[in-house]
C-alpha cells in the first residue's frame, strides 16, 4: 500500500511479499504532522501508535497527533546511546567509518539483548490488534523501527531477500539530515566531538548492521520465532494469532 505522506520521513508499510497489506506501518517521527496529514492518518484507524524513542528524544519532538490517536499513543522507549559510543570509540581511536560502523552493528545487537521487554509488549499489541493497523516509528524510522520490522517480517516467513531490500529504503526515502537531526539530543551532555563523519554514518543503514542481528539471533536463538517463544515467554497461540493477522 502506498501513502504519500509530506511531513512525515520514510512513511511505508511493513508488509512486504507474503504479508497482508495495510494492517502494519512504519515512519520517522510525527512531530512534523499538519492538520490535513494527521486527517489522513486519523481516516486509516489506526490501533496504536508505537513510539520507540527514549524520553530525550520524544521531548526535543513529542508526536504532533489529533486527539483521536493521543489516546492511542504507547512510547516503548530503546536507546544504545549510538552517537555517545561513536565519541567514546572517536576518543579511543581515530575519526575512523569503520569504529562507527562497528558501534552501529553493536547497538543493533543491544536493541535485541537488552530491550526484550519492549518487543514482549510490542508483540502484545500487534497481536491485541484482531488485525486493526499499527504505526510504529523511532527518530529516523530506520534502526530501531528497522529491527521491529525484521522481527515482523521473519515471523511472517518473509525471504532474506525482501527483508532486506525493504530494510535498505530507508536510504531512499529519508535524507541523512532528517536521520541525524534528533540524535545529538540523545546525548547525556553536549558534545562539541561530534564529528560530521560520526553523523554521516549514523544517518545511513547498511545491510552488515541488520546482519549483526541477524548473526546474533541465529548464533544465539536460532531463529526469530525460538526468539519471540523461548526469550519473549509466547506460546505455539499466540504466534498462530499473530500470523493470522499479518500472513497472507
Amino acid at each position: 500500500m502506498h501513502l504519500d505522506f509530506k511531513t512525515v520521513s520514510n512513511f511505508r508499510d511493513a508488509s512486504v511479499h507474503k504479508m497482508s497489506s495495510g494492517k502494519i506501518f512504519r515512519s520517522a517521527k510525527l512531530s512534523n504532522l499538519n492538520l490535513n496529514e494527521r486527517n489522513k492518518l486519523d481516516d486509516l484507524n489506526i490501533y496504536k501508535v508505537v513510539d520507540f524513542r527514549d524520553p530525550r528524544e520524544i521531548k526535543k519532538s513529542p508526536d504532533n497527533l489529533s486527539p483521536f490517536l493521543r489516546e492511542r499513543y504507547v512510547n516503548l522507549s530503546i536507546s544504545a546511546q549510538t552517537l555517545s559510543r561513536m565519541v567514546a570509540a572517536c576518543k579511543d581511536n581515530k575519526d575512523d567509518v569503520i569504529y562507527y560502523e562497528k558501534v552501529m552493528e553493536e547497538s543493533y545487537k543491544i536493541y535485541l539483548e537488552n530491550h526484550k521487554n519492549v518487543w514482549k509488549d510490542f508483540f502484545k499489541i500487534l497481536i491485541s490488534s484482531k488485525g486493526h493497523p499499527i504505526l510504529f516509528h523511532c527518530t529516523a524510522g530506520k534502526d530501531r523501527t528497522g529491527i521491529a520490522s525484521y522481527l515482523v517480517q521473519s515471523l511472517c516467513d518473509v525471504e532474506e531477500n525482501f527483508i532486506d531490500e525493504s530494510y535498505l529504503l530507508s536510504n531512499d526515502l529519508l535524507s541523512s539530515k532528517e536521520a541525524v537531526s534528533e540524535q545529538q539530543d540523545t546525548l547525556k551532555n553536549p558534545d562539541k566531538n561530534v564529528t560530521p563523519l560520526m553523523l554521516s554514518t549514523l544517518g545511513r543503514v547498511k545491510i552488515s548492521y541488520l546482519n549483526s542481528a541477524k548473526n546474533l539471533i541465529k548464533e544465539k536463538y536460532q531463529s526469530v520465532k525460538s526468539y519471540f517463544l523461548n526469550e519473549l515467554g509466547f506460546n505455539n497461540q499466540d504466534l498462530n494469532e499473530l500470523l493470522t493477522i499479518y500472513k497472507k
